[in-house]
């Protein structure tokens, strides 16, 4: 009995050393100035990143242009550094604060992400600040190379009138701005308290707070005094910009959500209750829904007109395009110079 279980230990570890083997094996090699290795590991996360954001597994062939993809990277990286092209740390910084705009804006906050909101972005996708100034760096360097190569590839790319003028006509229902209100609180948390007694006493807390702007006291000194939204507590109370959604009327509750919405701007409310505690709100400004004419700015933080966004929108593809395309010519013609294996039975193994 002892050997059979031995033997069955010794399989389960021989197991992941036999994988960890196949994952070091190269699934292709490259050189142009030296011999590049691209492992099975390297490409399996690399598939994995474009199978998440898929939500679906990707198809051989689908898997082989991944690799391609790779490979087109390492022969750019090579022949950059073979034509002394580097990215310099003026550019870098350029592309870090770009990039904070970029998610500033996607996340919704009107500015871009400071420092440590974006070490917090980047923790939550599992990569170190080495790691995204690497890809940064690299990025950057294959851009260099492409302008370096291709210098006019990116001019004459003007986007018309009539361009825009399409673009909104045939996506009309994307620039409809459902009923909006902007609105900052005092807010005294329910969601760590589990006894009936603690609730209530909550209750009684908000009366007061109440009570006392009702007896003259400013809004925003409350919000200082008594405000337990810690994000908003320095910043007037400014809770959040609601949209008349089924995703917000769900997370705080519909009797909280309609009551907030009946409100007029300038208005301050009683104590209302949401899912998540008390508040007390007052209504800053409030957005009727309707649909937005190409010359009207974008709700929340109206610096942008629609036709500005399209403008933007519409250039960004075709820089993308342009981009693509001055990459692939420059691709193709590395491949000729280069040296590259493709091993087929690594690839097949993993």
């Amino acid at each position: 009995m002892k050997r059979v279980i031995l033997g069955v230990v010794l399989a389960c570890a021989i197991v992941p050393l036999v994988a960890a083997q196949v994952l070091d094996k190269p699934a292709a090699t490259v050189r142009l100035s030296r011999t590049e290795s691209i492992t099975v590991s390297m490409l399996q996360k690399a598939v994995a990143l474009y199978e998440a954001q898929a939500r679906r597994q990707l198809t051989q062939d689908e898997r082989r242009q991944v690799l391609d993809e790779l490979i087109s990277k390492v022969l750019i990286l090579q022949a950059a550094a073979r034509d002394n092209v580097v990215a310099t740390d003026a550019e870098l910084r350029q592309a870090t604060s770009d990039y904070q705009k970029q998610m500033g804006a996607v996340a919704g906050i009107g500015r871009p992400l400071n420092d440590q909101e974006l070490q917090q972005l980047l923790s939550r996708n599992g990569m170190t600040s080495d790691a995204f100034q690497k890809q940064l760096r690299e990025q950057q360097t294959v851009l260099d190379y492409l302008r370096k190569k291709k210098p006019t590839l990116f001019d004459n790319l003007k986007v018309t009138d009539a361009e825009i003028q399409d673009f909104y006509d045939q996506n009309k229902q994307n620039f409809f701005m459902n009923d909006m209100v902007t609105v900052k609180h005092i807010f005294v948390n329910t969601q760590q308290l589990t006894s009936k007694d603690d609730r209530d006493k909550a209750a009684r807390h908000a009366d007061d707070i109440l009570k006392e702007l009702s007896a003259g006291a400013t809004f925003d000194s409350l919000v200082v005094k008594y405000s337990e939204d810690i994000k908003s507590k320095y910043n007037g109370g400014q809770f959040s910009l609601f949209r008349n959604d089924a995703q917000m009327r769900q997370a705080l509750g519909s009797a909280f959500f309609d009551s907030v919405f009946r409100m007029k701007k300038g208005e301050t409310s009683a104590v209302l209750q949401s899912n998540i505690g008390f508040h007390i709100v007052q209504v800053v400004d409030r957005v009727d829904a309707h649909l937005l004419g190409l010359t009207d700015k974008i709700p929340p933080q109206n610096t942008t007109t629609v036709r500005d966004a399209i403008n933007q929108q519409l250039m960004s593809q075709r820089q993308a395009d342009a981009y693509k395309s001055g990459l692939s010519d420059i691709v193709a013609d590395l491949k000729k110079q280069a040296e590259i294996r493709i091993f087929d039975d690594n690839i097949a193994a993993q």
